[in-house]
């Protein structure tokens, strides 16, 4: 029975061999039986009645396609090993992290740049910079990976349009079904490939066909527009990718609750959620579900990771460390291998070039996953404003362009934020008297800092800047520079005087800390700045430092977990600035009068009272 006429009659056993090595030698399984005068019903026949024979077949098949001999247990496969094994996409560093996340795990590789919050484990929302495949990685890939490993599961992909996730889904059938792909139909699909067992193939959803034994209703992987209803559906994994944009970002109330009453309710106790996407608003859904306000238990229920394009800066862009520098594919003919053959992807040169294209705002909410406050204490718009583009980095120069005309009344100040790890800060700026305005000169963001190469910079720009005063802060370990003998002598030999700063919670003092140096940048109404500021900075063309801080300034709040230290070294020489700005100001010293001639305001004078009480007090009771 099953045996083709014509062909001769060869034994149960010695036929059973014969298709194992026709197996392994990459026939396939119609062919193999047809060799023996059998055909494929036969096969699975012996395959349903002797678990031993149907191993021996799976391993033979596997053989025949050139999978490795470790991999013949498929159903425990790693999602790592099949990426390569049978997608042929290899797995960088952000990649696995993002997997970890989603199967469980502790993530692998978490830099200090990046923002981890840990909260349930199938609740997971990542955002990641564009084009660093998340959604090749994520929504395709590791969709089909799961199909193949379990065809019950049920999969529901959401987008911003129904349109880009059908394009999800057509990306995923054509993994299951196009010949570039045989490798992994033949491993884990069914006799005759997947379409051709599905019962619905269409460009909405997939059901799988022989391979699923659950009796479930619902489809295999479904494909859904954002704020779609999701009638009667039940899903294993949810996945919603990119499913904000600028468009929609201001929707986010009504956003999660369609999350809330649509999505979450459609997953079993045991079912994931995973939601990835690049920011693209200050507040957009995104931020929100991160707030605990928003949910019942005053907690957010999402384990939270977010990775920044760049994870460290080097004021050469060929240093930067990136999340993604390297990839296994070339992107065009100009790409050339590295000795692991790789190709460049976004490394530094690359996203040194993209950040120039990108306004701050932008750079640190779209490639560097930042929170950009809508209504921050200093708003993109008007720290912008404060750029002179004209005026380049260093000292003021005389009868120079984009310099003050007046300078010969200027008191320079250098404020130093040291650190022990991390890095440091160093800020130059000039408080002009005869116009009343901050010159913020330049400014580095020391990498690894040593006492080395902080005090080589100091030497270095107390020779070029010139300055009256240095002040750096002294908490903690930081005293050594307040102690440090040899440096006060040699600031002392330039003329410069060394002061220390204390920082307490008057860092975060609205009145006081560094907030209050909001006032100094000017106002922007209806969203054009007024060039009322008092504070300018220089262009930051071929500076990392500035860069940093105009990127810190426009993110910061008080109780941010974003680096600082720049924005405190300037904290520190403005402190001083506002100082002197007391002094040199008449206002409120005098009563205006509007009849007083020149004369007569030149001869006015002022008493300070509280001086004059205690010189009174010394003179008479000694």
């Amino acid at each position: 029975m099953g045996r083709k006429p014509g062909v001769q009659n060869i034994p149960k056993d010695a036929a059973q061999k014969q298709v194992l090595e026709l197996l392994a030698q990459g026939s396939t399984v119609v062919d193999a039986m047809k060799a023996v005068g059998r055909n494929d019903v036969t096969f699975r026949q012996w395959s349903m009645a002797d678990p031993d024979f149907k191993d021996k077949a799976d391993k033979a098949r596997l053989s025949g396609k050139g999978v490795k001999s470790d991999l013949a247990n498929l159903k425990d496969i790693s999602f790592e090993d099949f990426s390569e094994q049978f997608l042929d996409t290899k797995l960088f560093d952000h990649h696995k992290t993002w997997v970890d996340l989603l199967e469980g795990r502790q993530p692998r590789f978490i830099h200090p740049s990046m923002t981890y919050e840990q909260a349930a484990t199938n609740r997971i929302l990542i955002n990641v910079p564009p084009e660093h495949a998340k959604s090749t990685v994520l929504t395709i890939n590791y969709v089909t990976y799961r199909l193949a490993i379990d065809p019950n599961i049920r999969i529901i992909i959401v987008s911003k349009t129904q349109g880009m996730a059908r394009k999800f889904l057509s990306a995923i059938k054509t993994r299951l079904s196009h010949p570039n792909w045989t490798k992994l139909q033949v491993s884990f699909g069914p006799n005759g490939g997947y379409k051709a067992d599905s019962p619905t193939w269409s460009a909405d959803m997939i059901y799988l066909g022989a391979g699923r034994d659950s009796g479930e209703k619902d489809p295999t992987v479904q494909a859904l527009g954002f704020g779609s209803q999701i009638y009667g559906a039940r899903a294993d994994l949810i996945i919603l990718d990119d499913v904000v944009m600028n468009a929609n970002a201001h929707e986010w109330e009504k956003q999660i609750e369609w999350l809330q009453k649509e999505v979450i309710t459609r997953l079993g106790r045991h079912g994931k959620l995973l939601i990835v996407g690049t920011r693209v608003a200050p507040i957009d859904l995104y931020k929100m579900i991160r707030d605990g306000d928003q949910w019942t238990g005053g907690k957010s229920p999402f384990t939270y990771m977010a990775m920044p394009s760049v994870l460290e800066f080097d004021e050469d862009p060929k240093n930067w460390k990136t999340l993604w520098p390297w990839t296994d594919r070339a992107e065009g003919d100009k790409d050339e291998p590295n000795e692991q053959g790789l190709y460049p992807k976004w490394d530094g040169p690359s996203l040194f070039t993209r950040r120039s294209e990108v306004a701050p705002s932008v750079w640190a909410m779209v490639y560097q996953q930042e929170d950009v406050q809508s209504d921050s204490i200093f708003s993109p718009t008007i720290v912008a404003g404060c750029v002179n583009g004209m005026r380049k980095r260093g000292p003021l120069k005389k009868d120079t362009p984009g310099h003050p005309k007046n300078i010969d009344s200027t008191y320079t100040i250098i404020g130093f934020d040291p650190a022990v790890s991390g890095r440091s800060a160093f800020v130059a700026v000039s408080y002009n008297r005869a116009d009343g305005r901050i010159y913020v000169l330049d400014c580095v963001n020391m990498v690894d800092p040593t006492p080395q190469k902080e005090n080589a910079l100091i030497k270095e720009w107390v020779e070029r800047f010139k300055p009256q005063e240095f002040r750096v802060e002294i908490n903690a370990h930081q005293k050594y520079y307040a102690m440090d003998t040899e440096l006060r002598d040699y600031l002392a030999s330039y003329g410069c005087q060394l002061n220390s700063h204390f920082t307490g919670k008057n860092k975060w003092d609205v009145g006081f800390g560094v907030a209050s140096m909001a006032s100094l940048f000017g106002s922007a109404r209806e969203g054009r700045f007024q060039d009322n500021n008092l504070i300018e900075f220089p262009s930051n063309e071929g500076s990392e430092g500035l860069k940093s801080l105009i990127q810190q300034l426009i993110i910061w709040k008080p109780d941010t977990k974003n680096p600082t230290d720049c924005v405190m070294a300037l904290w520190f020489a403005v402190i001083r600035c506002r100082e002197l700005m007391q002094t040199s100001s008449r206002v409120g010293q005098y009563q205006n009068n509007r009849w007083a001639t020149r004369a007569q305001k030149a001869s006015r004078g002022s008493l300070n009272l509280d001086e004059a009480f205690a010189e009174q007090w010394q003179e008479t009771y000694g």
